[in-house]
């Protein structure tokens, strides 16, 4: 079986998983901590993946949006309706204005270059609340962990396949979701060495 077809049907498999892993957290421990317009970015980026991986003709790439697509629609409907509709709202101007707009003048890889662009200003918000705050509640390291090993099955996928643009566009994404990871394990290790000194205000999180 070829490579690209393992690596992307596994990442597949590891996307779907991302953003479970998210929601039974977030069902767990309630929606602080999760930013509304990070997770709005994810699933309005997914009509741009889908559109793109229909162009391309990939059966991961479409597959990988469609099964994807539910989990993110379930994350945001947990959030407050004036933060998700807010979230919304910035998400659709800047995929519209990085990514759209763009493909439609110079082409898909053009478009595609502005996307990973996008990928990591989405994650920013998670990465400044994660800054702002002392605690990760709400924020799934599983889930950031899961997400990371998606995309490097992805950057895989797309760089066995000669898709240089989309592999690009995970690369930046992959530098964003390693470094989520890495703080939000830092604020959950703090949390819990707070919650053994005594400290009365601070939550135990598990992470």
């Amino acid at each position: 079986m070829p490579l690209a077809l393992v690596v992307g049907w596994s990442g597949v498999t590891a996307g779907a998983a991302t953003t479970l892993a998210q929601v039974v957290r977030v069902r767990r421990e309630g929606t602080d901590g999760v930013n509304a317009t990070t997770w709005a970015l994810f699933t309005l980026m997914s009509a741009f993946w889908l559109a793109y991986g229909i162009s391309a003709g990939s059966p991961e790439v479409v597959a990988g949006t469609l099964l994807g697509l539910p989990p993110l629609v379930w994350l945001l409907s947990m959030l407050e309706g004036p933060e998700r509709r807010r979230g919304l709202l910035r998400g659709a101007g800047a995929i519209f204005a990085a990514a759209w707009v763009p493909a439609a003048l110079f082409g898909w890889n053009v478009g595609l270059l502005g996307l990973g662009v996008l990928m990591v200003a989405t994650r920013m918000p998670q990465l400044l609340e994660l800054v702002r705050v002392r605690h990760a509640r709400g924020v799934s390291t599983a889930s950031w962990l899961i997400g990371s090993a998606s995309v490097v099955l992805w950057l895989t996928y797309y760089v066995t396949s000669e898709m240089t643009a989309a592999a690009v566009s995970m690369a930046l994404a992959l530098v964003a979701n390693v470094t989520i990871v890495a703080l939000a394990a830092y604020r959950h290790r703090t949390a819990r060495a707070d919650a053994y000194a005594g400290h009365p205000c601070v939550s135990f999180a598990v992470a």
